[in-house]
């Protein structure tokens, strides 16, 4: 049976743990929850029930723990997967993307890449690693001309 697809946005509830396989390949697991805005009878928003998910990343997955954190809100695709598991004599669902693709949502604020946040530190250490220029010349270093 075909997975289902889907795509949705989640705010990451606990920081991405990056794991390893016995063979060595990295895969990352983000903790996220989705909730459903309704509008009610007065005009304004209500939250529906909130539905916490896995969200597992394998390609990508070093890049992902790098650029997400706690409180983000990430936009994902992959394929829905669900298991049922017991909880004190109580049968439960747990429900898991297989992600294809993540990406930060820049809908509630600004993401920034860790180039741009790297490229944001003053200083010429920050030309000789973000641009490749030549180091500049200490006190101890023969003049340049």
């Amino acid at each position: 049976m075909a997975l289902p697809a889907i795509y949705g946005e989640f705010v990451v509830v606990m920081d991405p743990e990056l794991r390893f396989s016995g063979k060595g390949t990295a895969w990352a697991k983000v903790r996220a929850v989705a909730k459903d805005r309704v509008r009610d009878q007065n005009g304004g928003w209500t939250d529906g029930d909130p539905l916490f998910i896995d969200i597992i990343v394998g390609n990508g997955a070093q890049n992902l723990v790098e650029s997400v954190v706690k409180g983000d809100t990430i936009n994902v695709a992959g394929r829905l997967k669900s298991r049922q598991y017991d909880h004190n004599g109580e049968t439960r669902t747990g429900y898991s993307i297989s992600a294809d693709q993540v990406g930060v949502s820049v809908r509630w604020g600004p993401a920034r890449t860790q180039k741009a946040t790297e490229s944001m530190r003053p200083g010429p250490q920050a030309a000789i690693d973000i641009l490749g220029a030549e180091a500049l010349p200490t006190e101890d270093s023969e003049p340049p001309f």
